[in-house]
């Protein structure tokens, strides 16, 4: 039996668009017509003469345009890649599906082309005016190189515009460096003299000149000279500071014996020795310093920032106090309308949930640490907090069958860990009930996890379980997200599978209640799409391809969405599909609230962008609906053609999976709830949602252009309440059903967007100065909230929040410039470093810039905010200036030659964040600056005005600069390039120039979250190399802007048993060295290509988006992927089976002949894996952090570590 580990938690939802090719076209089938128009981009003028060339696996056809701009071409069914070329204008490439006897219409419209390259020429003579020949000319940036001729003269051409530092460097004569400016179409000259050096310096030598960290105390370096220095300087130019101390122009000695590093680092000495000419010599030399460990220089398990995610209320002395977290550390205060003391210990991982008991007359926190277990903590006395113990859990299932990305069924799988991630616990002060994401529920004694009762294995001794999930794909629903203990019931969350009711004692299953395949529902996110009318079935039995159990659809399901419909000659609907794409997230029942109402037991769900659900449970075995309430929807909407025909990535999935409702309380007839973005809502009626829960005007039109299932998020199936902003004007406005019955309050956010909460009850609604409501609101902190009046007419005199805890105790500016806002960090998305300063995207908060040195120019344990961009998602006018936020960043990339770091700004596009204040050391802990965005500084292709070219939503995730031009991974817009020298607040100024990948509904380059730029020394041809998401690897020749060509497009191979198929999950970045690419991949590890081979052509005719055929029985009939030099995966590493997590984002070092890599690696955290053989990449170690590693930034021999909702992590 073939036994496969399956890593869940850290799994992201695999596309299915991406599958590999299972069927060829029949060759008896009729052609279909392939027709459209050419014409200029933002006119009706056509283009005559344009090429319209469509490559498939049926070969290459071409034709041109007539004087109309129209073209016709007759096709044999297949999908083409499409390209249309124009003389004088930027090449558009797209793709189509052709079927037997349609015809399909695919017009394009081509933007102008603009001349992006110039030429730099020039001389170097002697202070005599005499030619040097053999001279070398290199520019800092862009690898330009030249050698100078007989005659002492060089050109370079092809230089991409934009600024130069241009080094001259000639035997014996003094370096010089000069800026040159290249501009477009303009040969630009620029000629050096060079001075003869009156000193020489022969050597510089150190010793040690390699040493491991803490081995050695000194370096003792030597110089030899010829000539007389008339005077001499010994400086450090690069790596982390030490002290130095000069003994003469041949002698210096570096204090090294208090040196930490966590990565390969290299010190760099200068001489600098002056004759009487007063020409200055350098020479440098290199001292290479290896670490030992890897140590979090904050303290074990500290962290800066996390999100708040869990709450609790117990007494202490007669006082009510409440528990809550940020990130990993568990916090604890009294209830009060004055904020109190706070009390804090560290645990070991990030925390989803604590529950409170009182056993054997102490008092315990039991807190769910996700992999790292649950953890005890006595809180007897909440100002003296301690650790009990901390037990991971085991799980073990077997028997399990899904399709894979291939369309290939796997039986007989099975899933273990001991790292099982706890999401939730439930106790009655005997038994502890365990929920566990990747399982199941678990059963067991409380007094097991307080007396350190344990398996064989170190794990908590379970007494009973329950599996829970169901697979489909490779990736299962059902993991539970929370659980309810009522009345002898366990109501479990599972996500996708809806609330589930077992028995407590037994843990039978009862009952369910499922949203999604409830198909009398038609305001939902599928509106009247009724799932057993939309799945395959057998065509032998008819039997319909859904789970016995859950209904919902299964393996079978998969395959056939795959093989027939997808990539196969079949027509159907693709309900998996649709589901894992946005579809799970309307469907992710996440909390619950149980309350007896009368006769009748009503669940309240939180059922995420699917508002919350009543539903009467009174029998568990036929729970039935009885109303609803919508959530608040995600930022849009926008058109589904701006979204690949897949999930999102990595990083693109936040604002699905954050949004909507996530937290539910009821009190009496009033539901209490936590919506992302309408913060706190209180509705009326709780007893009676199937009379009560609908806007005063039934039935309401939310379809605001007529046209069905155009926009995501989808609201326009809802009739029940009136969806539109109820202040047209407000960016933030809520929609009007929250300003109606049955809702009495929507506070919108509290400092941050709604999670969860708590009711300290008895509540006093009508009354001004009570702490009602306690809320978590995720990256903003932790609230205690009064509730004043819900008869108000202004919504704002309501309530009020009277506390306020923020996750971190840095302090930023203000709109006003002013050092008085509060810094929460909860989403650390993204991290940069220069060699100064840390810059963390901090997700909807936009950009926080942390000090790295002191004021000593030393590497610093001490780290604290200097700056930050605005704190608030929308621009803000002060003082009749608008500025504008970096909102929503989930990367930046620091461009030191124009004093910024560019904000990738999912949603938003790139932003260019001011620094060059932050680096010239202007801003201070305490003082820090506000870095101020103005509308010239956003490049967005659909923002205030839309370019035509491009109409479709920003989606930035990455950028590569050569010259005056960013490459941006613009997500399914593939490449998006700009001229950042351009106004982009002006849609006519050029900012925009050209576009590779964009195609409605069908994205060339997959979801591009990374992108790196290469120059081929051979021909100087310059390549992107692109992280496409889904669609795995994404190579382009970018050489000429005006005619960028796709090269491959493919998922990397996979083997299983002799099957040939596509890698699991999708690429999430790249990084090149030197001749090699190294790609990450969310569940398939980090990969190894030859740049030789990912350039190479595919053979003629071949599409280089389908480079991978295969027919129905598996067969394959080409294979014109590269094979990966060599892969690394934790999960086949021996040791880490069973350890969660994926490869998100890379830095590396190289010394000593030596490669490594270091992966920010999702749960599993930080890795650090010896490439050097890129054949056999070995791992050297791995460290674990709170939550998920998500970004990585060296700098002076240190880590830092963005860790998601734990906020960052540093290490030396």
């Amino acid at each position: 039996m073939k036994k496969k580990n399956i890593s869940r938690w850290f799994a992201i939802l695999f596309c299915l668009v991406n599958a590999v090719l299972l069927s060829g076209v029949s060759s008896y089938a009729a052609n279909g017509t392939l027709t459209g128009k050419v014409t200029i981009s933002g006119s009706k003028t056509a283009i005559a003469g344009a090429t319209i060339k469509a490559v498939a696996s049926t070969g290459t056809f071409t034709t041109t345009s007539a004087s109309t701009g129209s073209y016709t071409l007759s096709l044999p069914p297949a999908t083409y890649t499409v390209t249309c070329s124009a003389t004088g204008y930027n090449t558009a490439t797209t793709s189509a599906v052709i079927k037997s006897g349609v015809r399909t219409t695919l017009n394009f419209a081509l933007t102008k082309s603009t001349v992006t390259t110039g030429t730099l020429t020039g001389t170097v003579t002697n202070s005599g005016g005499t030619a040097i020949a053999g001279a070398n000319i290199a520019t800092s940036t862009g690898g330009y190189i030249a050698t100078t001729d007989t005659v002492g003269n060089y050109t370079i051409a092809g230089m991409t515009a934009g600024s130069y530092s241009v080094i001259c460097t000639a035997t014996g004569y003094a370096t010089q460096t000069k800026a040159a400016t290249i501009t477009a179409n303009v040969t630009t000259t620029l000629s050096f003299t060079m001075a003869s050096a009156g000193v020489v310096i022969n050597t510089v030598t150190a010793t040690p000149s390699s040493f491991a960290e803490h081995a050695a105390t000194t370096v003792a370096m030597a110089a030899t000279v010829t000539g007389t220095p008339v005077s001499y300087q010994w400086s450090q130019v690069a790596g982390p500071k030490v002290p130095l101390t000069a003994t003469s122009a041949t002698a210096a000695s570096a204090d090294v014996s208090t040196l930490d590093v966590a990565v390969e680092t290299e010190l760099v000495f200068r001489l600098t020795a002056t004759g009487a000419d007063g020409v200055p010599a350098t020479k440098d030399v290199t001292v290479a310093v290896q670490p030992v460990d890897i140590y979090p220089f904050l303290g074990p398990n500290v962290q800066i920032g996390g999100s708040t995610t869990a709450i609790a209320k117990f007494d202490y002395s007669g006082a009510t106090w409440s528990a809550f977290n940020v990130g990993n550390v568990l916090k604890l205060t009294p209830v009060g309308t004055t904020k109190g003391s706070v009390y804090a210990i560290t645990l070991p991982g990030f925390i989803f949930d604590i529950d409170v008991v009182t056993y054997n007359g102490a008092v315990y926190a039991i807190v769910s640490c996700g992999p790292s277990g649950i953890a005890a903590v006595d809180i007897t006395n909440p100002t003296l907090p301690t650790l009990v113990r901390t037990l991971p859990v085991n799980y073990y299932q077997a028997g399990i069958t899904f399709t894979d990305t291939g369309g290939t069924i796997w039986p007989d799988q099975v899933i273990q860990g001991t790292t099982a991630p706890i999401t939730a616990t439930e106790t009655d002060g005997t038994t502890l009930w365990i929920a566990d994401f990747a399982y199941g529920i678990h059963k067991t004694a409380l007094a097991n996890l307080i007396n350190g009762v344990v398996e064989a294995d170190g794990t908590l001794q379970i007494d009973a379980e329950i599996y829970t999930l169901q697979y489909a794909g490779e990736n299962p629903w059902g993991g539970p997200i929370g659980i309810k203990l009522n009345n002898g019931k366990l109501y479990a969350s599972l996500g996708a599978l809806g609330l589930n009711i077992y028995d407590a004692a037994s843990l039978a299953w009862n009952g369910r209640y499922n949203l999604y395949t409830d198909e009398a529902r038609t305001e939902d996110y599928f509106g009247a799409m009724a799932l057993t009318q939309s799945v395959g079935n057998d065509a032998a039995t008819g039997d319909l391809y859904l789970d016995d159990f859950t209904g919902m659809p299964d393996y079978r399901q998969v395959q056939y969405e795959i093989l027939v419909i997808m990539k196969g000659t079949g027509t159907g609907l693709t309900p998996y599909a649709d589901f894992a794409r946005n579809g799970f997230w309307y469907y992710k029942a996440q909390d619950v609230a149980v309350a007896v109402q009368g006769t009748r037991t009503i669940a309240y769900i939180a059922y995420s962008l699917g508002g919350v659900v009543a539903v009467d449970v009174t029998t568990p075995s036929a729970p039935a609906y009885l109303g609803y309430f919508p959530a608040v929807p995600v930022n849009g909407p926008y058109e589904t053609g701006s979204t690949p025909s897949s999930i999102l990535p990595y990083e693109g999935a936040g604002m699905l999976k954050e949004s909507g409702v996530t937290g539910v309380r009821v009190s009496g007839n009033q539901v209490f709830l936590t919506d992302h973005f309408a913060g706190l809502v209180i509705l009326d009626n709780a007893a009676t949602p199937e009379l009560s829960w609908h806007g005063p005007a039934l039935p309401y039109s939310n379809n605001t252009d007529g046209v069905a299932n155009n926009n995501v998020p989808d609201y326009e199936d809802i009739t029940s309440y009136d969806m539109s902003p109820y202040d047209p004007l407000d960016n933030e406005s809520l929609p009007w059903a929250f300003y109606q019955a049955p809702c009495l309050l929507a506070t919108a956010e509290l400092n941050g967007h709604g999670y969860t909460l708590l009711l300290n009850e008895p509540m006093a609604l009508t009354a001004a100065g009570n702490v009602d409501v306690l809320e978590a609101s995720s990256a903003g902190g932790f609230v205690f909230v009064d509730v004043k009046n819900l008869t108000a007419p202004a919504m704002a005199d309501r309530f009020s929040i009277l506390v306020y805890f923020p996750t971190t105790d840095e302090i930023g500016a203000a709109v006003d410039g002013t050092a008085t806002q509060p810094i929460s960090i909860g989403n650390g998305n993204g991290i940069a470093s220069s060699d100064k300063y840390l810059y963390l995207s901090n997700g909807p908060k936009g950009v926080l810039a942390f000090n790295l040195l002191d004021s000593l120019g030393y590497p610093t344990d001490n780290v604290h905010l200097v700056a930050n961009t605005l704190q608030d998602e929308y621009p803000e006018i002060y003082n009749g200036e608008t500025i504008y936020p970096a909102s929503h960043t989930a990367r930046n990339v620091i461009d030191p030659l124009r004093g910024t770091t560019w904000a990738q700004c999912i949603g938003n596009g790139m932003r260019g964040v001011p620094i060059d204040q932050v680096e010239a050391g202007a801003g201070q802990a305490g003082a820090p600056l506000l870095l101020k965005l103005q509308r010239n500084d956003i490049f967005e292709h659909n923002s205030d005005f839309t370019v035509k070219a491009l109409p479709f939503q920003d989606k930035a995730y990455d950028v590569e600069f050569r010259g005056n031009y960013a490459y941006v991974a613009d997500g399914p817009n593939g490449i998006t390039i700009y001229d950042v020298t351009k106004d982009p607040s002006s849609a006519k100024s050029g900012f925009y120039v050209a576009n590779l990948g964009a195609n409605k509904g069908d994205p060339l380059l997959g979801t591009a979250s990374g992108i790196e730029l290469w120059q081929n020394p051979l021909d100087n041809k310059l390549y992107a190399v692109v992280a496409a998401g889904p669609y795995g690897v994404g190579v382009a020749d970018v050489t000429d802007m005006a005619n960028m060509k796709l090269v491959k497009v493919f998922e990397p191979i996979k083997i299983e048993d002799g099957d040939i198929g596509v890698a699991d999950g999708q690429a999430i970045d790249v990084k090149v060295v030197g001749d090699k690419t190294y790609v990450t991949y969310d569940s398939f590890g980090v990969l190894c290509y030859s740049m030789a081979d990912l350039i190479a052509p595919v053979p003629v005719g071949v599409d280089p988006t389908e480079i991978f055929l295969k027919t129905l029985d598996g067969t394959v009939v080409y294979d014109y992927r590269p094979a990966a030099l060599g892969r690394f995966a934790l999960d086949e590493t021996t040791g880490y089976e069973t350890i969660a997590g994926g490869a998100v984002r890379l830095q590396h070092t190289q010394q000593n002949s030596r490669l490594f890599l270091y992966v920010a690696y999702g749960e599993a955290g930080l890795l650090k894996i010896d490439y050097t053989n890129p054949t056999a990449p070995a791992l050297v170690s791995r460290t674990d952090t709170a939550a998920e590693a998500t970004d990585i930034a060296i700098s002076n021999g240190r880590i830092y570590l963005s860790d998601g909702s734990g906020g960052m992590v540093f290490f030396k």
